[in-house]
């Protein structure tokens, strides 16, 4: 697919994505959805000097404050349109990349990441002196109520990430398939080997951290008329900085899919988490998954989807292929959503509802367990993933019996359906064919 169609597709699924927000016409839906592509944008721009270029940045949270308080600056000084201050923002903290670029990136390793980490203590001290954006009390930022084309402002700032997200993409998956990528990608797998072969290894660095500060400004632009109130702690945050690398980490660091899948994935999970349990285990269960994926699958999800295809499908796509996907994914994300739902029933008093919780905190765990052996093609996948839907079966129509809620009923019967058409497709012949025989010991395909 080329990048101009590739465009047109992600301003369409945008437009729908926008269209459907508005037809719910729920504010917090809106605020939620921001902060999920705020992160899209934050682990996108990780992704263009960390995944492709090989460079690991911890300093991400000082590129998102730069776009924060440039903002801010100009809200004091003379009030632009958002849509300016996001291009303002992103211009300084490409600046600030190249500048940071230029400083560090003779250091590699471990070496390049502290110094990322120092930039943002720098900037952040700077930032608490400098009494004209507030320094340390902070500064208001007031928004209007609405604007004229929308019903209410946290449309217009949701609408704005949300044209910021679609670049970012689109500038993502361009790089990627363009001579610039190949060079980040030449830098990532050996550098002294691409310098000896003439690739400009410093010029392409110094691109690389301009891109990615750039964008991560650019999201951190219309933060404090979302927030209302800015302070140090709150633009420096940690969670920015673990999210920007956690979210490309877990979606997948080798394309430009892997940071959109992982930044909605994570993203929506501390949301749910935040409503149902509390916002103090969004980094708990962002670092639990990271560390996870780290140890198990360290090319990300996406990165997993991809070897099994080479394995399952080499030479063309085959229905077969695309439903144990369709499995696995199903199974990963019911696990990790399992997860983060039961966990409030297990901190309930209730004993009851803190066992049904337990049992579903188990459940949940073979899901994940599951996903991970139906993309890895282990034989004891498909009985350990008829087991979680056999299971899963009764579980839902015990939930059932105690919500007649609508949407429950409905939610319920969905999870039933799919359990049952699972289990079947599972059992057949070239499925089971598949799996005849562990990875470990050489496969023929049938």
């Amino acid at each position: 697919m080329r990048n101009l169609s590739f465009a047109l597709i992600a301003t369409v699924v945008a437009a729908f994505v926008f269209a459907g927000a508005r037809a719910v016409n729920s504010d917090y839906l809106f605020f939620a959805g921001y902060t999920v592509l705020q992160f899209v944008v934050l682990a996108t721009a990780w992704n263009i000097l960390g995944g492709y270029t090989g460079y690991v940045n911890f300093g991400s949270a000082a590129f998102f404050a730069l776009g924060v308080y440039t903002t801010v600056f100009f809200t004091k000084l003379y009030p632009l349109p958002i849509p300016l201050l996001v291009v303002i923002g992103g211009v300084v903290s490409g600046l600030v990349g190249v500048g940071m670029g230029y400083l560090t990136l003779r250091l590699r390793g471990a070496f390049f990441a502290i110094a990322t980490l120092a930039l943002a203590v720098v900037l952040q001290t700077l930032i608490v002196n400098w009494h004209f954006v507030g320094g340390s009390r902070g500064a208001y930022v007031i928004r209007p109520a609405s604007v004229a084309f929308l019903d209410s402002y946290i449309q217009y700032l949701f609408l704005i990430m949300l044209t910021v997200a679609v670049i970012a993409l689109i500038a993502a998956r361009a790089i990627e398939r363009s001579s610039l990528g190949y060079g980040f990608a030449a830098i990532r797998d050996d550098e002294l080997a691409a310098e000896a072969l003439g690739v400009p290894t410093l010029k392409l660095k110094l691109i690389a951290t301009a891109l990615s500060g750039a964008f991560m400004g650019m999201a951190g632009a219309p933060f404090p008329y979302y927030i209302g109130y800015v302070q140090p702690a709150t633009a420096f945050g940690l969670e920015y900085a673990v999210n920007s690398i956690a979210m490309p980490m877990i979606g997948g660091t080798g394309s430009w899919i892997g940071p959109l899948v992982g930044a909605i994935l994570l993203g929506s999970l501390q949301q749910i988490a935040t409503v149902t349990i509390s916002s103090a285990v969004n980094l708990l269960l962002v670092g639990l998954l990271l560390v996870a994926f780290v140890m198990v699958a360290p090319n990300g999800f996406v990165g997993l989807i991809r070897e099994f295809l080479l394995i399952a499908a080499p030479s063309r796509l085959n229905a077969r292929a695309v439903i144990i996907v369709m499995i696995a994914t199903y199974c990963f994300v019911g696990g990790i959503l399992g997860i983060v739902l039961n966990l409030s029933a297990v901190m309930a008093p209730n004993s009851v509802l803190a066992a049904i919780g337990a049992t579903g905190l188990i459940l949940a765990v073979f899901n994940l367990v599951s996903a991970y052996g139906l993309l890895k093609l282990q034989s004891w996948s498909l009985v350990l993933t008829t087991i979680a839907f056999a299971i899963w079966i009764p579980f839902s129509a015990f939930y059932l019996w105690l919500d007649y809620a609508p949407t429950s009923v409905a939610f319920r019967a969905v999870v039933i359906v799919i359990a049952l058409v699972a289990l079947y497709y599972l059992q057949t012949q070239h499925v089971k064919l598949l799996y005849r025989t562990p990875l470990s010991e050489g496969r023929v395909m049938p």
